[in-house]
């Protein structure tokens, strides 16, 4: 659509659902039913608030828009009609509205000088009444809460958002950068006494960064932590805070909150903000808040059917490694934190309290939890024993491939952790060990990589892992009626590509859903990919998982297995006296 874009907000009447695509369509997924539509269309929050942005005519003369909402949480095609609706302020279940109104300024408003209360964020538009549009982020680097500000415009929400509540335009005569929309209530007038949340109340020494934790939602200070480096002297401090997924400062959000998605405004906020860190000054770091009045504030339960087998858990254990999953490039973590916060599963304060299954999976669709993808290991011995290269567990979750997270119970890239799964593998065999692992701590020191090139031959290699759910599978799980603090079963079914190289995953650039398509599948090979020590936590010791299968039982709905080390065999101890000449 070309039109200006500001005249191209909508809300529902509830006449027609969102799809992946023009409904008549084959293939065509409902995104969000009728129902949904209507309690979005009511809602009090507004980045429920949609946009329109592009219209499609199919072959059989039907009009179509794709709309996505404020908060990208839901995006898709619905109905317009039979003609072309340019012009028109109501389609077939859609209608134009006005998100925020201007009103006229009284003299006594304008009149008043005003300051800052806790918060001085403004916004280029008050938030979340343009798409994509918010933050004023000039406002969010100094303390201003003794400027005095002058009211030079005012407005309301509209549609029943945020109360409809009132916004101020102000202006900050001492500080211009820092003009420009903010509640209305956010504001005081008297003497600006407002709490800082500047560094300049805090001492920050020259190995340190305060991390200033800001509610996304209200712009207001969580908390701050002063965090301190001893390695300041050879690690920037945009190293040493990470990212916005990763790191010091994600490791630090204050309890109740989590970190906004890397695609969302503040998760792009924030990674552009650590980036500049320097010691000796303060970062803001976007936070969201987790509501408990949502279905998914009780974590759900995972059910994977694996080679015509049920299983309690995924394979591999993505969750407890938080495997950064594909194509959205976050970690299951982050997936988990948007579930949690679903429009579609929310209490709206108490106000719901059942749930239906097509509730539950769009709130996973919209999670983009629907299709999943992500690596795992393939057990090294069976790659030069047998060559059948089963899956052990899930792969490094630093988003690129590794051999580092093969070993190691506490710290996959820890070198004591290292040494001691190795001693335990060599001496499993009945292997001296001394002597061999004092030779190849160079190669432990200068990458683990390193260690599949000498110990294992350079023949790690992966599969890429697709979890698949539907609404139809969710229903037969849960049931229709789903009572809110219920934990809900999540059932996936999994599919294992074939074997590939580390090379080949770089080449997909991350990108393992491409990866996936181009390895394919072999319906023979799924027992290979999910044996039942492909369900083991992947926190669980290597030594513990490269049996020969004899200390594994299956329970048909799970697994146990044993925890013991390597099976002394001939044909392992042979293969490893051969790799180190013992």
């Amino acid at each position: 659509m070309s039109s200006d874009p500001t005249t191209r907000n909508i809300s529902f009447t509830g006449g027609n659902a969102i799809y992946t695509k023009a409904g008549t369509l084959r293939g065509a997924r409902l995104v969000a039913s009728t129902a949904t539509l209507s309690t979005l269309a009511n809602s009090n929050s507004s980045s429920d608030n949609f946009r329109a942005y592009r219209v499609a005519t199919t072959n059989r003369g039907s009009v179509y828009y794709k709309v996505v909402s404020f908060d990208q949480q839901t995006r898709g095609w619905i109905y317009a009609g039979k003609s072309n609706p340019s012009g028109k302020t109501a389609v077939v279940g859609m209608r134009k509205v006005s998100t925020f109104n201007q009103g006229n300024l009284t003299t006594d408003i304008s009149n008043t000088t005003y300051y800052f209360g806790t918060s001085s964020t403004t916004y280029k538009q008050p938030d979340w009444t343009q798409y994509k549009i918010g933050r004023n982020m000039n406002s969010l680097s100094g303390d201003y809460t003794k400027d005095a500000l002058r009211v030079t415009g005012v407005g309301t929400k509209t549609n029943g958002r945020d109360n409809n509540a009132t916004y101020y335009f102000v202006e900050d005569s001492a500080h211009p950068t820092v003009n420009g929309w903010i509640k209305a209530s956010d504001l005081k007038s008297g003497s600006g006494t407002g709490t800082s949340s500047s560094s300049s109340s805090t001492n920050i020494g020259a190995n340190q960064v305060l991390v200033n934790y800001v509610d996304a939602s209200t712009g207001n200070s969580v908390t701050t932590k002063l965090l301190t480096n001893n390695n300041s002297s050879t690690q920037t401090a945009a190293s040493y805070l990470g990212t916005n997924l990763s790191g010091q400062a994600y490791s630090n959000i204050p309890t109740g909150y989590s970190a906004p998605g890397d695609s969302t405004q503040y998760g792009t906020s924030n990674t552009s903000a650590l980036a500049a860190a320097s010691y000796g000054k303060q970062v803001n770091y976007y936070v969201i808040a987790t509501s408990s009045d949502n279905l998914f504030s009780t974590s759900p339960k995972y059910t994977s059917k694996a080679n015509n087998r049920t299983y309690s858990g995924l394979p591999g254990d993505p969750v407890s490694k938080n495997a950064f999953t594909s194509p959205q490039g976050v970690q299951f973590s982050s997936l988990l934190s948007n579930l949690a916060k679903s429009s579609y599963t929310s209490g709206n304060g108490g106000q719901r309290t059942t749930f239906t299954s097509t509730d539950v999976f769009n709130a996973v669709q919209g999670a983009k939890m629907d299709a999943i993808y992500y690596l795992a290991y393939c057990d090294p011995m069976s790659n030069i024993l047998d060559g059948t290269k089963q899956a052990i567990l899930t792969a490094s979750s630093t988003g690129t491939p590794s051999v580092s997270g093969l070993f190691g119970t506490s710290s996959s890239s820890s070198t004591s952790d290292t040494t001691d799964q190795l001693s335990a593998i060599l001496g499993a065999s009945g292997i001296d060990s001394t002597g061999i692992l004092s030779g190849i701590g160079n190669i432990i020191g200068s990458g683990l990589d390193g260690i599949a090139n000498s110990l294992f031959g350079g023949r790690i290699c992966y599969r890429i892992v697709q979890l698949t759910t539907s609404q139809d599978a969710i229903k037969t799980a849960n049931g229709d009626s789903i009572k809110m603090g219920t934990q809900v079963t999540i059932p996936y079914t999994a599919t294992a590509s074939k074997v590939v190289t580390q090379d080949a995953i770089k080449s997909y650039q991350n990108n393992l859903e491409s990866g996936f398509d181009q390895a394919g599948t072999d319906t023979a090979d799924q027992g290979n990919a999910f044996n039942d020590k492909t369900f083991q936590s992947s926190t669980s010791a290597l030594s513990g998982l490269l049996t020969d299968g004899s200390g594994t039982t299956s329970t048909g709905t799970g697994s146990t297995t044993s925890s013991s080390a390597l099976s002394s065999d001939s044909g392992l101890s042979n293969l490893l006296s051969g790799l180190f000449g013992n």
